[in-house]
């Protein structure tokens, strides 16, 4: 064989073997969600409720009872915490160090916080919409009620995920964030601004560890991120079907404290 020949041969080859890796390339990034056309948002909201369990795993019960602990790394001890859900109502309480406890909760109508220190508040205006959304035992299959506009922007990472990312505005106008992991279809975290009700700027809620509670996925760990520092909440225990409708009374104090603004 000639030299020129084999240079001429060993130059084709050289040519094919770098079109076939263009190729494969091409086709790895085909199955890449990076380059797949993006859901919409019905479907990253559709597929997220079939992973926690389906919608019936979600609405089998009337209440529940979340057990676990509450900690601000590096600052403090872990506390003991419990929140309670019942018919779009909500009580939630930590146990402070110097046997004291904070709470909070939604009645229905009234969105209050009471610390054993510090007194009692109310919450009025885009602060009550927030907490009445927080009541809502039902939340992670009922998102997209809560808001007015909602779209997936891009496939992005996200805490050491690669997610979909949905930017939306809240039926109060505030903007949130949301990041849905593309291969599980778990809710990731949140982003938002919290500077409008007086919180630092922005900040991240990120949710790891789902486990199974009676069919229901939940994430076991919500990390709470902002200039401050970071909170870290973990549930150790979920029952169902256990909660009085007594638990939600509201504390005299707040009674009190109503009573005082309606005066005004």
């Amino acid at each position: 064989m000639k030299p020129r020949t084999v240079v001429s041969n060993f130059i084709a080859i050289a040519k094919l073997a770098a079109f076939l890796t263009l190729v494969a390339a091409g086709l790895c990034g085909q199955n890449s969600p990076k380059a797949s056309p993006l859901p919409t948002v019905q479907q990253v909201a559709d597929r997220y409720v079939i992973a926690l369990g389906g919608h019936d795993a979600i609405f089998k019960h009337k209440s529940m009872t979340v057990r676990g602990k509450f900690e601000v790394l590096d600052k403090g001890p872990s506390l003991d915490r419990t929140a309670y859900y019942k018919g779009g109502k909500m009580l939630y309480e930590i146990m402070l160090p110097e046997g004291g406890r904070y709470q909070e909760g939604f009645d229905g109508t009234v969105a209050w916080q009471l610390h054993s220190k510090d007194g009692p508040a109310i919450s009025e205006g885009d602060e009550l919409k927030s907490k009445e959304r927080d009541a809502d035992m039902y939340y992670p299959a009922r998102i997209l009620d809560y808001f007015s506009s909602m779209e997936v922007v891009e496939v992005t990472d996200f805490e050491g995920h690669t997610c979909y990312h949905l930017k939306g505005t809240n039926k109060w106008g505030k903007v949130n964030d949301h990041f849905y992991d593309t291969t599980t279809g778990f809710l990731v975290g949140y982003r938002f601004n919290s500077s409008w009700r007086g919180g630092s700027g922005d900040e991240s809620e990120v949710f790891s560890d789902y486990k199974d509670f009676g069919g229901w996925l939940m994430p076991t760990r919500a990390a709470h991120k902002s200039s401050d520092g970071t909170q870290v909440e973990t549930i150790t225990s979920v029952s169902f079907d256990d909660v009085a409708d007594s638990v939600f009374a509201l504390p005299d104090s707040v009674k009190t404290l109503l009573a005082k603004r309606d005066r005004r």
